[in-house]
């Protein structure tokens, strides 16, 4: 029997390693497959141009640069995407005022809920799997 495709791809685009990898943990048990994480502009931009993707995760600063090239790459070519900050006060480019935003430090559920909005798929909820780890299964 044939492995069962992911239902969605997810670009990470985060210099924090910890968080790049909490985030690709909730991507993947959620039926999801990870690309990057990429921790910088330039990683991102090649992986946009040489990989699909479904959606994306961006965080707003990559220690001294922003990833707004790489968001009006994916923008052009109409792939949805989120950023990630934590900054209060962050002002985000007007291009981008419908995006949504995740503000660290954010949960599991929020994490999960943006992915919802981006890719539009179903993900069994926290506590759900949860249930289903206790009692063994569906």
């Amino acid at each position: 029997m044939g492995a069962v495709a992911p239902a969605f791809t997810i670009l990470i685009v985060e210099d924090h390693v910890v968080i790049a990898a909490d985030i690709a943990d909730v991507i993947q048990r959620n039926g999801g497959q990870v690309l990057g994480p990429a921790s910088g502009l330039s990683e991102a931009l090649a992986l946009i141009k040489t990989t699909l993707c479904d959606a994306a995760l961006l965080d707003i600063n990559l220690r001294h640069e922003t990833v707004y090239p790489a968001a009006e790459i994916l923008q052009i070519r109409g792939i949805p995407f989120a950023f990630i900050t934590g900054s209060e006060d962050e002002e985000i480019d007007s291009r981008y005022a419908d995006v949504p935003l995740l503000r660290k430090p954010f949960g599991e559920t929020e994490l999960e809920n943006c992915l919802r909005k981006l890719t539009g798929a179903h993900l069994p909820s926290a506590d759900k799997r949860r249930v289903e780890a206790l009692t063994g299964g569906p």
